[in-house]
């Protein structure tokens, strides 16, 4: 029971995170459903096994119950890494250590809004701007900026392109 619980909380976590639960609202019942229903047999099969094999001890219990802990902890942080929001995903893609953009004026080495100015616009859903401090670079336009998205950040104009390939992205 317990396990059917936290595995049903576990992949509610990630329909959230995923954006699955706002966009298709079905098909996120049937992973919901789908993962708590195969984790259960799953767990429950195992725990069969040992207990014919081994007996059924109290370190059995105290085991499953710490895993269980652990997977309802980890959880969230799993689902925020995988399905990470706008500004994550820019600063793993283009502006961050090691990437194309980190340590010019689009970089998001510095935290913002030291060196750049992010605005998302309300008319055009999924677009970001980064817009830098100095006036004299042209602001850097990205289409798929939405949370939990899984495309990669794409330039939304030719400017946009333009810039991101004068940077070598």
């Amino acid at each position: 029971m317990a396990t059917m619980f936290i595995a049903m909380i576990a992949a509610a976590y990630f329909t959230l995170e995923s954006q699955l639960w706002h966009n298709h609202r079905r098909v996120a019942y049937v992973v919901i459903t789908a993962a708590t229903v195969i984790s259960s047999f799953g767990v429950f099969f195992a725990a069969r096994a040992v207990f014919r094999r081994f007996g059924a001890h109290w370190w059995h219990l105290a085991l499953a119950t710490a895993l269980l802990c652990c997977v309802s902890w980890a959880a969230p942080k799993t689902a925020a890494y995988i399905f990470p929001d706008q500004m994550e995903r820019y600063h793993r893609e283009l502006g961050g250590p090691g990437r194309c953009l980190n340590g010019t004026p689009y970089g998001s080495e510095d935290e913002f809004p030291k060196s750049s100015q992010i605005i998302y616009s309300n008319r055009e859903p999924g677009r970001m701007t980064v817009n830098p401090i100095d006036k004299k670079f042209p602001p850097l336009r990205l289409d798929h900026a939405v949370r939990g998205g899984l495309h990669r950040l794409t330039p939304a104009d030719a400017e946009s392109s333009q810039i991101l390939k004068s940077y070598g992205c």
